[in-house]
């Protein structure tokens, strides 16, 4: 059989395999050469910045992954988000994308963490422009929009301060899914989904944040209930 030949994706691909399959980001050169079946320097050819290098462009990945759920998810009225909202709303929408957010957290914990594992590395200049694409600009694009709609309890906003704003909420987001991935709130963070993606509403300005507690539950229960 006629071996394969390196190419940097397939360094890429072989290292997010081992990644995955250890269930841990350290990994080295020396483990990668030995599933590719190639000397350190082959290596080095096509990603000088070694680990980090293919470890940002991993993370490149995964953001893309997670960006294309959210987005998805935004534009899916039966994607789950806050049952008590109209659907084709902006804060229905957000409310899709956040949750979204969470449950790839939950469902993909070590990648989830990885993302996070940035370095001081020029190399990470890509996966930094993904997270903010879809973490703060499109964030800060639907509050802008709920602004021009009406949802928001402000009749515009500027570009910084929805901005801050979708930092704020990516903020609240990143702290919630890190405590329920680090077990130390035994599962308790779980039933907090709701009361967050409403906090965050309130956090944006949405008018709609209002709502008493209770109203979510009963809305999921009747919409399951069809």
């Amino acid at each position: 059989m006629a071996r394969v030949g390196l190419s940097a994706d397939r360094i890429v691909t072989t290292a997010e395999t081992l990644f995955r399959t250890s269930g841990s980001a350290d990994w080295t050169v020396r483990a990668l050469c030995k599933e590719l079946e190639c000397a350190p320097g082959a290596i080095y050819r096509y990603f000088p910045g070694g680990v980090e290098a293919i470890g940002a462009e991993i993370r490149s990945r995964h953001f893309v992954e997670l960006n294309a759920a959210m987005s998805a998810a935004e534009e899916d009225p039966s994607a789950e988000g806050l049952a008590s909202l109209p659907a084709t709303s902006v804060a229905a929408r957000l409310s899709r994308r956040t949750r979204c957010y969470l449950a790839f957290a939950r469902g993909q914990g070590e990648v989830y963490r990885s993302l996070y594992a940035f370095s001081a590395q020029g190399s990470e200049s890509h996966a930094r422009a993904l997270a903010q694409e879809g973490l703060v600009g499109r964030h800060a694009e639907l509050i802008r929009q709920a602004a021009l709609e009406r949802e928001l309890s402000r009749p515009s906003i500027g570009r910084f301060d929805s901005e801050q704003l979708a930092k704020l909420i990516w903020g609240r987001l990143h702290g919630h899914a890190d405590l329920a991935l680090s077990g130390l709130a035994a599962g308790g963070c779980d039933g907090l989904d709701d009361r967050l993606l409403i906090d965050i509403l309130g956090i944006a300005g949405f008018k709609v944040a209002a709502f008493p507690a209770g109203l979510e539950a009963a809305a999921r229960a009747a919409r399951q209930g069809r």
